[in-house]
C-alpha cells in the first residue's frame, strides 16, 4: 500500500508540473524578433501539404515548396 502512494504521489508531481509548465507557456509573450518566424510557422503548409485527389502526404510536393521559397 505505502508503495501505491509513493507511486500516485511521484505521478501527481509530474501531472502537476506538465500543467504548470503548459499554463505558464501560453502566458508567455513571443519575443518581438521571433514574432515573425512564428507567424511564418504558423502559415505553414509543408506538414498538411497533401495530395488533394488521396489522403497520402505529398512530401514531395512540400520539399518543392520549400525550394521554391528559397
Amino acid at each position: 500500500m505505502e508503495q501505491f502512494l509513493i507511486l500516485l504521489s511521484v505521478l501527481g508531481v509530474i501531472i502537476l508540473i506538465y500543467v504548470g509548465t503548459m499554463y505558464l507557456n501560453d502566458k508567455t509573450e513571443i519575443p518581438e524578433e521571433c514574432r515573425e518566424a512564428y507567424l511564418e510557422a504558423q502559415g505553414c503548409k509543408s506538414c498538411s501539404a497533401f495530395r488533394k485527389d488521396s489522403s497520402s502526404c505529398g512530401f514531395k510536393d512540400a520539399l518543392k515548396i520549400m525550394e521554391d521559397k528559397q
